[in-house]
């Protein structure tokens, strides 16, 4: 199982994932600098996709050059949640309209971040230490 150290000080919230520090913001930990949890979450989605579309065209031999998500989101409050995600995805290279949507089909197909959030995680765990 993968393991990242998150560690919150009186407004101060940092995750170590691999040595690299990350600053999160919080409104309840009234945290000044980072980003919020759910910018990481959409970020962590187009990356997938996008690392994911590489990897497909790279065993197809398809030309692919250049992937830009542009994505937003819409959140609930009951639960807390994120409700909604748009993205809208481009592909650059030599590629044909076909191989696009092949590129675009496979990679939603084997995105691990897509196929999490569109079916949810089967258990989370949280005990005491």
């Amino acid at each position: 199982m993968a393991t990242i150290i998150l560690r919150a000080v009186k407004g101060k919230i940092e995750a170590d994932i691999k040595g690299e520090i990350i600053a999160f913001k919080s409104g309840g930990a009234e945290s000044p600098t980072g980003h919020w949890p759910t910018e990481y979450i959409v970020a962590s989605l187009g990356s997938c996709l996008a690392g994911t579309a590489f990897e497909y065209a790279r065993t197809k031999k398809f030309s692919l050059e250049k992937v830009t998500a542009r994505i937003g989101w819409e959140t609930a409050s009951s639960p807390a949640r994120i409700r909604h995600i748009s993205m809208t995805v481009t592909l650059e290279g030599k590629l044909t309209q076909e191989e696009k949507e092949r590129i675009l089909i496979a990679s939603e197909r084997a995105c691990l971040v897509m196929n999490t959030l569109r079916s949810g995680v089967e258990e989370i765990e949280t005990t005491l230490s």
